[in-house]
């Protein structure tokens, strides 16, 4: 009869066993694999430092490229390429708000007056029934569907802006802004009064996004094609943004650069590079020599930018 003490000396045998097994198996195994891995880690650790080095590098290089970036903005600035020229940013919301106050002080420097900030908010892409009635109701549109009673309002507000103020009535602007279609904004502290905005001979700069709550073809587009139909300057600037299944860089610009506008609307596809805005003010330069560039790096792109030493 099997009793315990056979259990317990065949359980010692069994661990007995695997130890010795452990043993001898890391004895011929062991130590090639565990030198494997150490040079394995030792690689990995290499190939960190390097990459962490490489990074360093990269942005000191990015350091001073801006830094020099920052002196050409300057001296093409001031080349005065818009002298006493009036020019209108509008942006729809969504596009990196620095850069398009940084164009508007570039503009500036160049000599252009730029009262303020147009912005074309969340809104305006009438998610909801209400808002597009009450988008409807403030442009005088008796369409029901979105896109024509968007279209409508862009060629309403593109209309407010190229005009001016109109006495004797409501202005525009205020009731947009009130509604929260739109909003303005002040560069630099220099008060921005909507209720006297006067485009009547001002150059148009559209910036849109690639990733903004109002698509190109329902903010930017409209816009431009308003201003350009009553022979306006007007450039376009698009800021890109890698997204997974996305336009890629300029695709949403196609509709400018291989449409009817392709001789009307100067465009610029890479508004998100550091130098994005000051390519966008050259651009806006240009258009007074009857120049209508399309720049950057993506499909339709004539350039990188203009050839500002003329400018």
């Amino acid at each position: 009869m099997i009793n315990f003490r056979f259990h317990l000396i065949s359980l010692i045998a069994v661990f007995l066993a695997l130890a010795v097994g452990v043993v001898m198996g890391y004895g011929v195994l062991g130590q090639p694999t565990v030198d494997t891995l150490q040079s394995r880690v030792d690689t990995v650790e290499r190939r960190a430092d390097d990459i962490r080095g490489e990074n360093d590098q990269l942005r000191a290089e990015q350091a001073r490229l801006e830094s020099l970036l920052g002196d050409v903005e300057q001296f093409a600035a001031t080349s005065r390429a818009l002298s006493n020229e009036p020019v209108i940013p509008i942006a729809v919301r969504g596009v990196d708000s620095g850069k398009v106050t940084q164009t508007a002080k570039l503009a500036r420097l160049a000599g252009a007056t730029v009262p303020g900030i147009v912005w074309l908010e969340d809104k305006w892409n009438l998610e909801s029934p209400d808002d597009a009635a009450e988008l409807a109701g403030l442009v005088g549109s008796t369409s029901t569907a979105k896109a024509a009673i968007r279209d409508a309002a862009a060629q309403a507000l593109a209309n407010r802006i190229m005009v001016g103020p109109t006495t004797g009535r409501a202005d525009l602007l205020t009731a947009l802004d009130n509604a929260g279609f739109v909003s303005f904004e002040e560069v630099d502290g220099v008060a921005f009064d909507p209720t006297k905005l006067d485009g009547r001979s001002s150059r148009m700069l559209v910036i849109g996004g690639s990733d903004t709550a109002v698509p190109f073809a329902r903010g930017v587009l409209p816009l431009a094609t308003a201003f350009a139909a009553s022979g306006r300057l007007v450039a376009v600037a698009d800021e890109w943004r890698l997204r997974e299944e996305g336009p890629a860089r300029g695709d949403d610009l196609a509709a400018i650069r291989s449409g009817d506008l392709d001789d009307q609307v100067a465009t610029v596809d890479d508004f998100d590079a550091v130098d994005g805005p000051l390519v966008a003010v050259l651009t806006l330069g240009e258009l007074g020599q009857g120049i209508i560039g399309h720049y950057g790096f993506g499909s339709g792109a004539d350039r990188a930018a203009p050839e500002w030493w003329g400018v």
